[in-house]
């Protein structure tokens, strides 16, 4: 695919206004050069119509792969023949993504097998101990954009095992289904009683059933339990209700030998159908939860000594007041802390916002939740037990991702109720009129066969799929449950200021400088900054992008000055503010060889693209708009003039307590919040949905409703408009179903809904909705060229073929 003029060649991604290139950030420029330099073009071929995600800066950045060493090292002890190891990946998200692991794969000798699994994010790797070096692999495979990551925990939140449970559960329904379609038709064309197999047929049909009752059938039942054990009503009640009828009834049938009451093959699809619709709507949002790597921001063991000097590996719980402990470059202190170390360089940015350096000497304090920013690690003394600490208090906070919806409880007791009752007067009726028993029951079954929300459970899982996917081409990834609905009550949007509004780090006010310099001075720079993350540093880092650097140069911090570096050619590099290491002229930091001035860089808080628009536009919406901050007074009012706000709706220095107070006094769920930081956590759980930034050292992206990539917050208002969409596709799908329920119970009450045309009816209904919620994306899409379109070509909706796609998609074998 070849993206419009106006979007990035490698993404698809609005190009920011200040970009004079066609690609939207250094990243995917360095990408898209790589791969053409390496001749592995064929990869935009293989992806198609699908655009890929910006590539974030920090996934180039230099990383730490001692995990990966102990992982390996480890795997060879124990499989010293042929060593096996399954990582997490980032970033992987097409066919072009696995075309492109198996050519950085076998260009490593010693690589014997890779499985790549792009529907769970992650790879199998078998290699030769000895000869192939996995942390090199690593690395070759980090300059295209994709992180790896240590091999996600079976029962943590992040893989989404109920996704592959439920994957599990529909193969294994949809095989009894076929069975029992399979051999009930020949009684439905007329085979005859006494056939030789007619009786072989009919168990085998009954098999079928009852173990997809038991392997699907028992999904529903349960949750319909559990929902009404703490008095809630779910769009699983009906859909067991209808389950437990129809089998109940059709066992009666077939115990009895009353062929009217024969439902098996009902029974065993329906369950099929539900559980397709059902693995949809989870796998839509797994995905999305799969697609970030787990935060090593916050260790979940560090290094400690005790009295005598002994070194260990303790977890975070097991850190008491005056135990010393070590903090890697890069992790939060984890609990309030006193510097052992002559001095050190943090950042306060998820406590308070601000994400200038801050210089801390020998015996100061290290607040809890404080970023080690420097290149070397740091020891503190524990000043308190993780238990009281404040890190611990945020990370601990949760949203309640279960959104009890009072219109649909209503909605779902009504219904019932009238299903109920229908078919229980249908029943007594024909009963009264003679018609036996027998009669009776079918016309009730018949009711509540066809009154099941068969349409509704696999319709409304394709509209919270096909939402969820264009959200993703708007650069938003959703990842929980009744977003959508959610999204429909807010009236108040809040943004946290720093690296939501504005841009994680200070932008650059002076490119030229770096486009001035030569071969070596970028490759000295990169060198500096690739492994250093003071905000200078990142900023840099970004507007260079990746490239060529010395490998083996050890680069020094001087904590207050700068990066020192010592060049092949035996040159001294340094980059630091004016005045360290004798050197000054004017600007921010400056680039010098051999104590000269080769280049000076001026940076300035920069908002995000299309900050000042969006926030007009929410205003147009009839929307209120506030900024919560943690920063200083004068960088907000600032801030605020440039986005257009009143003073009042924008509030500074507000501790993570205060922002969720100011929340928990103003919100009625109807509040959008939007942060990137520890001290938002709080405000998260306070607000009726939330969204964060991907800044590769926040959990906020964990918890939250929906993160968003790229430079931009222009996707807000064509979030809110899909939302609206969602709203109108699952409306039609409910007109239809009254329609269809209403003709079909009066079908059943007349005694003319037979097996046979339960069976029939159920897909064609469910078909029929399908179409209707395709229908209404494709037509009411956000049009090409809208200002809420993002600059892209409206790229075709995903349909029916989505679903089924969903059940063939699994590992891929290199």
């Amino acid at each position: 695919m070849t993206p419009p003029a106006h979007a990035c060649q490698h993404c698809g991604s609005p190009i920011p206004s200040g970009r004079t290139d066609t690609f939207c950030c250094a990243g995917c420029a360095y990408v898209h050069d790589l791969l053409l330099g390496q001749g592995l073009q064929q990869y935009y071929e293989l992806r198609g119509n699908l655009l890929a995600p910006p590539v974030p800066a920090q996934s180039l950045r230099e990383q730490d792969y001692v995990w990966l060493e102990q992982l390996s090292t480890a795997a060879a002890i124990q499989h010293p023949q042929q060593a096996e190891l399954r990582l997490a990946v980032q970033g992987m998200s097409c066919i072009g993504c696995v075309w492109l692991a198996e050519r950085v794969f076998a260009r490593h000798a010693g690589g014997l097998r890779l499985v790549v699994d792009v529907v769970h994010g992650e790879m199998t790797l078998t290699w030769l101990p000895g000869v192939f070096d996995i942390v090199a692999f690593a690395r070759d495979y980090q300059a295209f954009g994709y992180l790896l990551g240590p091999p996600r925990a079976e029962d943590s939140a992040a893989t989404g095992p109920r996704s592959t449970e439920l994957g599990r559960r529909m193969a294994v329904c949809g095989a009894f289904a076929m069975n029992a379609m399979a051999f009930s038709l020949p009684a439905y064309f007329g085979m005859p009683d006494d056939f030789i197999f007619a009786r072989w047929f009919e168990l085998i049909t009954v098999a079928s059933a009852t173990l997809a009752m038991l392997v699907g059938g028992s999904y529903f039942i349960a949750k319909a339990w559990r929902a009404l054990a703490l008095g809630a009503l779910h769009i699983d009640v009906p859909i067991a209700l209808g389950i437990l009828t129809a089998y109940a009834g059709s066992l009666g049938g077939w115990l009895l030998g009353v062929k009217g009451l024969l439902y098996f093959d009902f029974v065993a699809i329906f369950i099929f159908l539900m559980l397709l619709g059902r693995h949809t709507q989870q796998s839509a949002l797994e995905r999305n939860k799969r697609r970030l790597m787990q935060d090593t921001s916050i260790p979940d063991k560090v290094k400690a000594w005790d009295s005598s000097n002994a070194e260990s590996w303790r977890s975070l719980d097991a850190l008491e007041p005056g135990t010393r402990y070590e903090i890697k470059p890069g992790q939060a202190v984890p609990l309030a802390s006193r510097l052992l170390d002559s001095s050190a360089s943090i950042s306060l940015e998820w406590i308070n916002g601000e994400s200038e350096a801050q210089f801390r000497q020998e015996g100061e304090l290290l607040p809890s939740g404080a970023l080690n920013i420097a290149s070397m690690a740091l020891k503190a003394e524990a000043l308190e037990s993780w238990e009281s600490s404040t890190l611990r208090h945020l990370l601990q906070a949760r949203r309640g991702q279960d959104y009890r919806d009072p219109g649909l409880e209503r909605l779902l007791r009504w219904y019932i109720g009238v299903v109920l009752m229908v078919g229980v007067t249908g029943a007594v009726v024909w009963w009264w009129q003679g018609a036996g028993i027998a009669a009776a029951l079918q016309v009730m079954i018949s009711i509540f066969v066809v009154s099941c929300p068969c349409a509704l459970g696999v319709a409304v899982p394709l509209a919270e799929e096909l939402a969820v996917a264009r959200a993703g081409r708007l650069g938003a990834f959703v990842r929980t449950q009744a977003f959508w609905k959610r999204l429909l009550r807010v009236r108040r949007v809040v943004f946290d200021k720093t690296g939501t509004l504005t841009m994680e780090n200070p932008a650059l006010q002076n490119p030229d400088a770096l486009r001035h310099l030569n071969d070596e001075a970028h490759t000295a720079l990169r060198t500096l900054v690739s492994g250093n993350l003071h905000p200078i540093s990142r900023s840099l880092f970004d507007a260079a992008g990746p490239g060529r650097t010395w490998l083996h140069a050890a680069v020094e911090e001087v904590l207050g000055s700068g990066l020192s570096i010592l060049s092949p050619t035996a040159q001294r590099w340094t980059l630091g503010r004016p005045g360290a290491w004798n050197i000054t002229a004017a600007g921010d930091a400056l680039l010098a060889c051999d104590g000269q001035v080769v280049a000076s860089f001026s940076f300035q808080e920069t908002l995000r693209d299309e900050s000042r628009n969006e926030v007009q536009r929410l205003h147009l919406r009839g929307l209120e708009v506030h900024v919560l901050s943690g920063d200083r007074p004068e960088k907000v009012a600032a801030i605020a003039q440039q986005l257009g706000l009143p003073a009042d709706a924008c509030h500074a220095s507000m501790s993570p307590a205060e922002k969720a107070g100011w929340l928990k006094a103003r919100d009625r769920e109807d509040t959008l919040y939007i942060g990137d930081g520890a001290n938002d956590s709080l405000a998260f759980d306070a607000a009726l949905c939330a969204g964060s930034p991907i800044t590769g050292r926040s959990f906020l992206e964990q918890k939250a409703d929906f993160y968003f990539l790229g430079h931009s917050l222009r996707f807000i208002c064509p979030l809110l408009d899909l939302a609206a969409l969602h709203r109108r596709a699952t409306r039609r799908v409910f007109a239809f179903s009254v329609l269809y329920n209403i003709a079909t119970v009066a079908a059943g009450l007349l005694g003319h809904l037979s097996p046979l045309a339960a069976a029939v009816l159920m897909p064609l209904s469910s078909l029929v909705t399908l179409a209707l919620v395709s229908f209404t994306f494709r037509r009411h899409g956000t049009p090409h060229g809208s200002q809420d379109s993002l600059g892209q070509e409206e790229m075709p909706t995903p349909g029916l073929e989505t679903m089924v796609k969903r059940m063939a998609e699994g590992p891929v074998l290199t």
